[in-house]
């Protein structure tokens, strides 16, 4: 089987996300996640917000800035809550096909920042989309795999990225893992989470 090119593995990543979404009760939306500023509410928040993100960027579409404080975000507000994950499947479609073939991979592209190479930003919202479907899977008990050249992506770019990222903020210090953990593991780890993070008993 010749391996996903860049975005497919990007709808991949999508669809793990959107599943680990439907998958979760709004029940479990109070729940903590590995993210320690997230619930899981506020995951299905972020992962709306990332789709709304994704589909301008690959677009080139100018978004609302409201956008990065917005909670819900546009898309949600109005709906209640148990709502939530149908309308978050409705916007992933758009997302991926925005990325979709090889033109919005090429030249320059912005997510909320400075434009970058366009192939960087897609590679990083591979990972992005990935870690957090873990996020939300390992926060309400549902069963998550990763394929190999998800993993594998994911954690190249949080390789690269992870540095940077920890500079301004956005990541927490590195967790040290094993040299010859799982692929995917590594990835979390650079990102500053727990690959055996387990949900506190209620």
């Amino acid at each position: 089987m010749t391996p996903p090119n860049r975005a497919e593995q990007l709808a991949q990543s999508i669809d793990l996300a959107v599943s680990a979404v439907n998958g979760a009760r709004v029940g479990q939306y109070r729940n903590p996640t590995p993210c320690t500023d997230f619930t899981v509410r506020d995951l299905v928040n972020h992962v709306a917000r990332m789709l709304l993100l994704t589909t301008g960027a690959g677009s080139r579409t100018e978004w609302d800035p409201g956008l990065l404080t917005a909670d819900p975000v546009p898309v949600l507000a109005g709906h209640p809550e148990p709502d939530w994950a149908a309308v978050v499947s409705k916007t992933a479609e758009p997302a991926a096909d925005a990325w979709s073939g090889t033109a919005p991979w090429k030249g320059e592209a912005s997510l909320v920042g400075p434009p970058m190479p366009a192939a960087v930003l897609g590679e990083i919202l591979i990972a992005e989309f990935t870690v957090h479907a873990w996020d939300t899977a390992v926060a309400t008990g549902q069963p998550l795999t990763v394929p190999v050249p998800l993993a594998a992506v994911t954690l190249e770019t949080f390789t690269r990225e992870a540095p940077r990222m920890r500079g301004f903020g956005l990541l927490a210090d590195e967790v040290p893992q094993d040299a010859g953990a799982p692929a995917f593991d590594r990835a979390l780890a650079l990102t500053g989470r727990d690959p055996r993070w387990i949900r506190p008993a209620a």
